[in-house]
């Protein structure tokens, strides 16, 4: 029997039918496509927490594979029981801002510095101990 043999009432479901699958898997593909971007936008934000499982990944590991990775440290400093610190400070540019305030007919202008210290302690035998950072530019996406 040909499809156009088909009674047309039958003909009208199954039309019917292929337009709601097709809008049902277009709204399956939506609904996916809203959740993959939503987590990849949650799981890329930079902050101090990723930062910080960063630094901690070091801790147990060779200083040298460190400082192949990182480059050379800003500072190093020799403790007295023979650890060593090595730090890395990073500065980006400066922001400045300038809003006029209207009750004491000025304008104010406000300078934020970015910067990143972070310190590692290896012991006799050149492996991380411990670590710390501070400042404001310390924020990593996760990795």
């Amino acid at each position: 029997m040909k499809f156009s043999a088909i009674n047309p009432a039958l003909r009208v479901a199954a039309n019917r039918c292929a337009s709601l699958k097709n809008y049902m898997n277009m709204k399956t593909v939506k609904q996916l496509s809203i959740i993959t971007l939503v987590s990849l936008m949650i799981s890329s934000c930079a902050t101090t927490a990723n930062y910080s499982e960063i630094v901690k990944s070091w801790e147990g590991s060779d200083i040298n594979g460190l400082i192949t990775s990182w480059g050379p440290p800003s500072d190093v400093y020799t403790m007295p029981n023979e650890n060593k610190m090595y730090t890395w400070l990073y500065t980006n540019n400066s922001l400045v801002t300038t809003n006029y305030n209207q009750w004491l007919n000025r304008l104010e202008t406000r300078q934020v510095q970015y910067w990143c210290k972070t310190t590692f302690t290896a012991n006799q035998n050149d492996i991380i101990v411990n670590w710390r950072w501070e400042g404001n530019a310390c924020k990593s996406v996760k990795k």
